[in-house]
């Protein structure tokens, strides 16, 4: 199990619209920002240039559109493709930089826009943002803040939760 252990990567993100938390299970390591891409496009072509509260910044300059794939009035993903890459980026900051990197579990956590419980197309675009995100497996959780034990054993079985995926 010890070795097991090394290779092993497990990540729970938490989203709202206004935060992402990350948290990399075997190593403690965390990572929280807003989710915000900046876009700068020149001669047609874009280019993230920036994320988080870096990207606001550049909020106003020419060529630049800043950009929050999770932000709308009735749905936690607003923007696929915006929301894919905003992961995809804070993924790679949180987990251990090392030559061989394993592609993680991820247990994802929507935390708003829950009225009425997600629908089968939100959960399924959940899924497939963990996946395109570099996730081996994704869990879709909603219910109350997982500790890290029950992170690392993926124990999901507490009452108060439900495990939407798989």
């Amino acid at each position: 199990m010890g070795m097991f252990k090394l290779f092993r990567n497990t990540l729970y993100i938490r989203i709202e619209p206004e935060n992402i938390a990350l948290l990399h299970v075997e190593s403690g390591s965390q990572f929280a920002d807003i989710p915000m891409l900046a876009i700068e496009t020149r001669k047609g072509k874009s280019t993230i240039i920036a994320t988080g509260r870096d990207a606001l910044m550049l909020s106003g300059r020419d060529n630049i559109t800043i950009s929050n794939g999770f932000r709308h009035p009735r749905t936690l993903l607003a923007d696929f493709a915006i929301a894919e890459q905003t992961l995809k980026h804070f993924v790679r900051k949180t987990l251990p930089k090392s030559l061989f990197v394993t592609s993680p579990v991820m247990i994802i956590q929507p935390l708003a826009l829950l009225e009425g419980g997600l629908t089968q197309i939100e959960i399924r675009a959940f899924a497939e943002l963990g996946a395109l995100a570099g996730a081996r497996q994704v869990y879709l959780w909603v219910g109350p803040e997982l500790t890290r034990d029950e992170l690392s054993k993926l124990n999901f079985a507490r009452a108060g939760g439900q495990l939407l995926f798989p």
